[in-house]
């Protein structure tokens, strides 16, 4: 069976990778939307592959060619964490100022939450969006988490593209597109099935070429939006970390009646939930350091996060994580 999922244009003498995929992306999300179809776009992948960058790149490409800049709107689009996703919603759909923004994507926020509590918000805000959308305006949805699993079985019917980042050592990130379709041959016991994106470019002279795609390599987003979108990330979820792990140092001196284990504590804490060590530091000649705003945001003396460094870094050691020898990552 041939699909056809676009039909763009196509100049050998004019076009690269880069307009010939601006051109695809067009005709696949931004024309879907001007026809008010429904856009759900899932991005899959392991951490630190570049799941948030890649967004940030959709959002940038498809708000541009239609007109709108994505650092004006940065803050409308993107949730952080759950908390802020009734307030976020409800802007876009009814605020007149954001009539022409049609972006919302929900950031993976697991290492704020239970994975069980994850679950559940991740499918009723699809759910929510979905059916508030057809009514008001439709948006395209990009919802990010490591695993399809993430998502109820039934909610993934309403996706439309399924997407992995994966990003190979040395080489830009590299975003493969499929797009979802129901196979219902068997009534008693329909499937949810993926395929490769495909479709059709059209030389100048009317010929059409077959194009499918592998993936599309992925350039990084602009200077400014990477910063604005990591400081307002950080802002979100910082406060929250560091109430959970007061509250976790309060019960343990409690229960245990000894003396306090803040450090001991946040070090468990974070080895617990290794996709929040890219939030607190990074890694240099093979140790992991602290950012200054980690320091402040645990309230720490010097000594203490000379401490916590010491201990993480001796825990990420034994877990065969880090090296010394290494160099900077």
């Amino acid at each position: 069976m041939s699909f056809c999922d676009f039909v763009v244009k196509f100049d050998p003498e004019k076009d690269n990778q880069t307009t010939i995929a601006r051109k695809i992306i067009y005709s696949i999300w931004v024309k879907r939307l001007k026809a008010r179809k429904p856009c759900v776009i899932f991005i899959g992948g392991d951490s630190g592959e570049g799941k948030s960058l890649a967004s940030l790149l959709l959002q940038e490409e498809v708000m541009g060619l239609q007109g709108l800049d994505v650092i004006k709107h940065i803050d409308d689009i993107n949730v952080n964490i759950p908390i802020e996703y009734p307030k976020k919603l409800d802007n876009l759909l009814f605020n007149q100022e954001l009539k022409k923004v049609n972006i919302i994507t929900i950031h993976e926020a697991r290492e704020v939450m239970k994975a069980k509590l994850w679950y559940s918000f991740l499918n009723q805000s699809i759910s929510d969006i979905n059916a508030m959308s057809r009514s008001v305006k439709r948006l395209m949805i990009i919802v990010i988490s490591q695993f399809i699993r993430d998502i109820d079985p039934s909610v993934r019917y309403t996706l439309n593209y399924y997407c992995m980042v994966r990003r190979p050592k040395q080489k830009p990130a590299r975003l493969y597109i499929n797009v979802l379709w129901k196979d219902d041959r068997d009534l008693e016991k329909p499937k949810l099935r993926k395929r490769k994106l495909s479709g059709y470019l059209i030389h100048p002279n009317g010929r059409r070429q077959r194009f499918v795609p592998e993936y599309f390599e992925l350039r990084k987003p602009r200077k400014e939006t990477v910063e604005i979108f990591e400081k307002r990330d950080r802002e979100a979820k910082e406060n929250i970390i560091r109430k959970k792990i007061d509250k976790l140092v309060k019960e343990m001196e409690q229960d245990m009646g000894k003396e306090n284990k803040k450090i001991d504590t946040m070090v468990d804490w974070y080895i617990e939930r290794p996709d929040s060590l890219t939030q607190i530091g990074k890694t240099y000649r093979g140790k992991w350091k602290l950012k200054p705003d980690t320091v402040k945001m645990h309230d720490m003396t010097d000594f203490e996060a000379k401490q916590f460094e010491q201990k993480l870094n001796d825990r990420l050691k034994e877990a065969g994580v880090i090296n010394e020898d290494k160099d900077e990552q």
